[in-house]
Formats: structure tokens, C-alpha cells, sequence
């Protein structure tokens, strides 16, 4: 039989016993062994990431549960077993149907079982890795390409999502948040209710002025509408759960650990309405540290805990600002400019992410004689 490729830790207090399963294993697994929770951990945190972790249920300092539920925490994707003597079969269970376990078994068990059950769990670790990249690569490229089209299409009024996306991923990123997928996503997607709303009231709202009690309503409709464009497409629950609650109003989000997709649908539009309400106000002309103190001074309608996060992430990046010529740009640089006709039609928003589509249709214009020049463009810098 050949060696499974995907990493497996086994973590029990009892030395003899790791020692056994490490030389019965060594041709079919590859395999670690931590005797302790906390060097359990640790290897998670060097050696990681596994596929599957194994712990015994009786370990001192770190019981089972403990140290399973803080690789769950660490990374989300493992799939966990647990070993267990007869007397703690009651909580075996009930760690099962919480959700935190996968399996459990009974000691002693026979290297056959266990070899058998951990080719179940990296079997469904495949299965929930391949959905992740399904989610990552082709839901988010389309989404993506959804959004070039209609920025392209229509760049005063959707070029804004490539912005609040920006801020979304700089408050994600800082809260150090699992699935950033679905954030990422319903920030391209914040925006897409507007598509049934009349356009002279959209420019209205992006140039700030005062809309009339009618205009509010219905402007305020949009994340409803979005959402419900959204809501049946499979896998998009939860972003379309994001997008509704944008405008919602949330006294305090005080989460931890793990969340659960309602969880995550409050925080998440939240996030969005912290985004969104910043960008309105930098692209209206006011300065970054002005637009910030702005929000913090309604803590009733901005969680003071996401202003602050986005202003020390916004604070601590580094940009590269470069003036290239169309034949220069490359996707992924951030136009500081908007790039208009020579008739005056806007091609190109400020603040717009260059992608393949905007650069094909920014050459297309050069080639025709439309736009000619160099453009301000930057880029964010890693730390």
C-alpha cells in the first residue's frame, strides 16, 4: 500500500504507546507524535498544517477536548479524533455532537482500526480542502469577473466595490478572521443591489448630497435587494447574510474564537458598513484621518472596535506610488487617478484594483486614440 501524503499527529501522554503506532505506521503514514497537549500545540503551530490530529482524552495539565478544541482554532481545516477510556464516553459523545470531533475511539484500539479511521479523516479532509480551493479559486474568479464587468460597464457607481473591498481585507486580515473567502466576496457583491436603482440617486450619494426622506427609503433597500439576488446561489448564504446586514445597526460585536455563519453574517456586515461609510467619505474628498474620527464619533453606529482596527492597519501600510504609461500597468496596481476620455467619459474610477479586464479595455482605448499619458497608479507593500 503506499504512503499517505498528508501530514498526521497523534498526541497521548503515554510515550510506549506513540512509540508502537510510530513503527506499525512509518510505510503507510507520515506521522508525529507530541505526549503532551502543549507540545501538541506547538507542532500545530511549526509543523502544521495536519491533516488530521489524534489525541488521547486523559492527559494532565490538557485534556482531550482542551487541546482538540484549540486545533480547531489554530487550524480550522483538521479533522480531529479522539481516544477515550469507557468512563468518558458520555463527553466523547457529547464533543461529537457539538461538532469539534469527527470520530472518536474506544482504548485500546487495534492499529488496523485506527489506520482505517484516519484514512476516513484525511479522506474527508480532501473533501474539505477541495471544496476551499472550489470556493477560493473558481466562485471567487467568476464573482471577480462579475465585478470587472460591471465596473467597466458602469465605473462611477460599481469601481467602489474594489475599494471597500480593499478596507474589508485590511480589517479581516488585522482580526486575523477564518474564511476570509466570504468577506472578500461580499465586499465585491456590497454594491450589487444598486443596479435596480435610479442613477441620478446614486450620484447623489456618492457626491454627498442631501437625499429626501423617499430617496433615503429607497436607497436603503439596495443591501435587501442584493441580498436576495444572492440567496440562492449555493454556497453564498452567508454572504448574502453580509450584504442584508450592511446597514444594519449593532450595539458591540464582542465574538471570540470560532464563528458560526450567523456569527459571521453580523460581523461581516458590520465590517462592510464600517468599509463602505469610510470610503464615502475619503472619496468625497476628505482626508484618511478626518473620515476615521468621523465614524468613531458615532460608536452607536460604528463598532468603535473595527474603526480602530482599520485605522491602525490603514496607518501601518506602506505604499509604492509609480506614474506608468498603459503598456506599464499590471493587474493588481490600484489607479490613484481616474482615467478619463478625451470627450470627458469616465473609463476607469479612481481607487479601481487593475485587473486583466481593465487593462484590456485601457489598451483597447489607448489603440483607438481615446486616452494617451501616463497614470498615477501604487501599490501596497507587504510588511
Amino acid at each position: 500500500m503506499d504512503k499517505l501524503p498528508e501530514k498526521v499527529l497523534m498526541v497521548d501522554d503515554d510515550r510506549n504507546l506513540l512509540d508502537s503506532f510510530r513503527r506499525q505506521f512509518r510505510k503507510r503514514l507520515d506521522l508525529e507524535t507530541a505526549a503532551s497537549g502543549a507540545d501538541g500545540i506547538q507542532a500545530v503551530r511549526d509543523a502544521g498544517p495536519f491533516a488530521v490530529v489524534i489525541s488521547d482524552m486523559q492527559m494532565p495539565n490538557m485534556n482531550g477536548i482542551e487541546f482538540l478544541s484549540q486545533v480547531r482554532t489554530l487550524s480550522p481545516n483538521t479533522v480531529r479524533i479522539m481516544l477515550t477510556g469507557n468512563a468518558n464516553l458520555d463527553v466523547a459523545i457529547g464533543a461529537v455532537n457539538d461538532g469539534n470531533i469527527f470520530r472518536f475511539l474506544n482504548k485500546p484500539v487495534e492499529a488496523e482500526q485506527l489506520f482505517q479511521v484516519i484514512a476516513d479523516s484525511i479522506q474527508q479532509y480532501r473533501l474539505i480542502t477541495s471544496e476551499k480551493i472550489l470556493l477560493n479559486k473558481t466562485l471567487k474568479g467568476a464573482v471577480d469577473l462579475l465585478a470587472d464587468i460591471l465596473s467597466l460597464v458602469n465605473p462611477a457607481t460599481f469601481s467602489q466595490s474594489s475599494r471597500i473591498k480593499r478596507h474589508v481585507q485590511t480589517m479581516v486580515k488585522a482580526l486575523s478572521l477564518q474564511d476570509r473567502w466570504l468577506y472578500d466576496l461580499a465586499a465585491m457583491l456590497c454594491q450589487i443591489g444598486l443596479i435596480s436603482l435610479p442613477q441620478d440617486l446614486i450620484a447623489k450619494v456618492f457626491t454627498g448630497k442631501e437625499l429626501n426622506h423617499s430617496e433615503r427609503k429607497l436607497y436603503a433597500s439596495h443591501p435587501a435587494i442584493g441580498a436576495r439576488l444572492l440567496k440562492h446561489i449555493p454556497r453564498l448564504e452567508t454572504v448574502a447574510a453580509m450584504v442584508e446586514r450592511q446597514g444594519h445597526n449593532v450595539s458591540r460585536i464582542e465574538f471570540e474564537g470560532p464563528l458560526d455563519s450567523e456569527q459571521q453574517a453580523v460581523l461581516g456586515g458590520q465590517i462592510l458598513k464600517v468599509a463602505i461609510a469610510y470610503d464615502l467619505l475619503t472619496s468625497r474628498g476628505m482626508d484618511e484621518a478626518a473620515a476615521i474620527e468621523k465614524l468613531k464619533a458615532s460608536p452607536e453606529e460604528y463598532d468603535p472596535m473595527l474603526v480602530e482596527t482599520l485605522a491602525l492597519s490603514s496607518r501601518h501600510q506602506k505604499l509604492e506610488v509609480l506614474t506608468l504609461p498603459i503598456n506599464d500597468l499590471q493587474p493588481g496596481l490600484i489607479l490613484d487617478q481616474p482615467i478619463t476620455s478625451q470627450a470627458g467619459l469616465l473609463l476607469v474610477a479612481k481607487g479601481q484594483v487593475l485587473s486583466h479586464a481593465v487593462l484590456l479595455r485601457l489598451l483597447a482605448a489607448q489603440e483607438s486614440g481615446v486616452i494617451s499619458g501616463r497614470f498615477r497608479v501604487f501599490r501596497i507593500l507587504q510588511d
